[in-house]
């Protein structure tokens, strides 16, 4: 009898193994041709005789919209048998690819190959992420997947061929490795496609946070070994984010963490969330470049918090079964607008932001705010319903026509919320405590909880119960000319103006080698004399200058940011108005300036009659030297 059951228990587990093996989707990716930006991809899919639909990745989550790179798919091709099946494209869904299975098939084979976008071309999954040195794979550009089932429910086993002397991090588990190649253990498609691959020729590996908690790195590729530098100092920042973060939420969703950075200037620069790792694309030199010192920890500040905001704790529209289903996304001023918030408060309590560069944060995007005229006919809300497409939006008029407003507005709208529960709970609660009661909760492996507006609202009451329905409503669907600047105000502040430019922001110009003379004239200036964009009815507006021409000479100069920089500061010391030639389309014109002011920057200034809130929201939580445990 007992060697019947055991017959039976190995047939069980036999047919269970059998079965998971047979229904898994392999995939190896080949990217030994990174140099041309060439990556090739085979798939084994199980299939059964008969029509069969395969979908590229649409939405991509963190992308706020139906961003697949499948224009820069080719190469591809069906096989079933050694022979190959011939496909077409759904006319209307151009992400289906249908084909007809033989009879008999019990696998398919599919080849294709991605082309990798040119240096600094688009942004997200169409822009370029690759290098002769480096590169992040992205494995929604690299495979197929059959209709009919959700992606939780859909099992890969993934490999990857990298270039010689190669080294790789992911949060992926890795099953085997050996000089080039490197196999990983079966996740689902949801997981695969949550968790990119760094690799590169210049590779480091930093473990940040506590000694005895183990879990969280910094993955470092550059295009040359000189960037992989760390200082110590830097460093210990980087430790205190980690442990600052545990000290907000009190848990994490994670089994390890880490900060793949890409570094070069040859890839498109952004930021991309995911559960248990961030893709950090970068300037080369930017860990040790001293004039870009607060870009990397506000990028990483932000892309951690989403492992709570955003991957954990998700609005419910924005949880799909699969790739393909559209995202409703008005809840963007929670999921990036909180993490915006949530992501400089941090790097301040850890001490990448001094007080006073933090006020200078606050100062500019205030100012911003204030600029934003497309608030008089558009709503909050439209910016973040309409993400899908703002994101593209050309820079040009974007002040009039707004664009994906709900990250620095949605700040803002944070920082309210914060004094007022400060306010009202005379100090014993802020926003740290819907931050451990709502993102926080039981330490654990990944996981996704939805959440409504009305989730919100009933977090918040919980923590500090307050008409917060109707404040929200009003903040998201107004369309008054007032920017939302009250917490700033509540916090014991106010926006004023001098003749230096915030810290942050100067950095930001410099990154973008452009100035920012929006609090004074009225305008963005590219370095070659571009105006990208006005804010109407100050002085350039005025003037009839618009976005797209193109600055010549100042005060019969030849034009650079330095000599317009110059020009506008000597305005309070006579009563000449500016003289600009500019270029619009091959004509030249002349346009004159009645502006007096000199240069004119925000910054804030402390009302000594009400508490100081700032202050008090960037003190850090974590204990200097405390260890950091999950």
């Amino acid at each position: 009898m007992q060697k019947k059951v055991l017959i039976i228990s190995l047939v069980v587990i036999f047919f269970i193994v059998f079965r998971t093996e047979a229904q898994q989707i392999t995939l190896d990716v080949d990217a030994s041709d990174v140099a041309r930006r060439i990556f090739h991809a085979q798939l084994v899919i199980p299939a059964t005789s008969g029509p069969l639909t395969l979908f590229y990745p649409k939405w991509i989550p963190g992308e706020h919209g139906p961003t697949g790179p499948i224009t820069d798919l080719a190469g591809l091709k069906i096989n079933a048998d050694n022979k190959t099946i011939q496909w077409h494209r759904d006319e209307t869904d151009m992400y289906a690819i249908h084909c007809t299975v033989p009879d008999g098939t019990k696998t398919i084979e599919v080849l294709l190959d991605f082309l990798s976008a040119p240096p600094l071309v688009g942004g997200f999954s169409s822009g370029c992420t690759a290098t002769a040195q480096l590169a992040m794979i992205n494995w929604n550009q690299l495979l197929l997947y059959p209709s009919g089932r959700p992606m939780r429910e859909i099992e890969y086993k993934a490999s990857l061929t990298l270039p010689k002397n190669w080294k790789c991090a992911t949060a992926l588990p890795i099953e085997s490795q050996s000089e080039q190649y490197t196999k990983f253990a079966p996740v689902s498609l949801e997981t695969l496609i949550d968790s990119p691959v760094l690799c590169g020729k210049h590779f480091r590996e930093i473990p940040i946070g506590s000694p005895v908690d183990s879990t969280h790195f910094i993955e470092i590729a550059c295009d040359s070994e000189v960037g992989l530098d760390l200082d110590p100092t830097l460093k210990a920042k980087f430790d205190r984010l980690v442990a600052e973060a545990y000290a907000l939420f009190g848990a994490r969703h994670y089994n390890s963490y880490r900060f793949l950075v890409a570094l070069s200037d040859g890839i498109a620069h952004f930021g991309f969330e995911h559960h248990e790792s961030s893709g950090d694309c970068m300037p080369e030199r930017a860990l040790i470049d001293e004039k870009q010192k607060l870009l990397p920890p506000v990028l990483l500040s932000h892309e951690f918090t989403h492992s709570w905001n955003g991957k954990y704790k998700r609005p419910a529209d924005m949880v799909a079964v699969d790739f393909q289903q559209p995202m409703r996304t008005n809840l963007l001023w929670v999921y990036e607008g909180l993490t915006e918030y949530l992501g400089f408060v941090l790097a301040a309590r850890s001490g990448f932001f001094t007080p006073e560069q933090f006020q200078g944060v606050l100062a500019s995007i205030a100012e911003w705010a204030q600029n934003q005229r497309g608030r008089s006919w558009r709503s909050l809300e439209d910016t973040a319903v309409a993400s899908q497409l703002l994101f593209n939006a050309r820079p040009d008029w974007a002040a009039w026509r707004r664009g994906v407003d709900f990250y620095d507005e949605g700040l803002l709208i944070w920082l309210d919320a914060d004094t007022i529960i400060r306010q009202q709970t005379q100090g014993q609660r802020s926003l740290d405590d819907l931050c451990r009661r709502f993102f926080g909760k039981q330490s654990g492996s990944p996981t996704v909880e939805s959440y409504t507006l009305d989730d919100i609202v009933a977090a918040l009451n919980d923590v500090a119960p307050y008409d917060w329905k109707s404040l929200l409503i009003e903040r998201l669907t107004s369309t008054t000319s007032q920017a939302p600047i009250d917490g700033i105000e509540r916090s014991g502040w106010h926006i004023a103006y001098s003749e230096t430019q915030p810290e942050y922001e100067k950095m930001t110009d410099t990154y973008r080698k452009q100035v920012n003379l929006s609090a004074s004239i009225g305008v963005w200036v590219n370095e070659d004399g571009t105006i990208i964009d006005i804010v109407s009815d100050k002085t350039a507006d005025r003037a009839g200058i618009g976005p797209g021409m193109k600055l010549i000479a100042v005060n019969s100069r030849l034009f650079s940011l330095e000599v317009l920089q110059d020009a506008i500061k000597a305005t309070k010391k006579n009563n000449q108005p500016l003289e600009f030639l500019m270029e619009n389309g091959g004509f030249f014109t002349s346009y004159s300036l009645d502006y007096h002011e000199g240069e004119k920057y925000p910054k804030l200034e402390q009302d000594s009659s009400q508490t100081d809130l700032i202050t008090q929201i960037i003190k850090p939580l974590a204990p200097t030297g405390s260890e950091s445990k999950p």
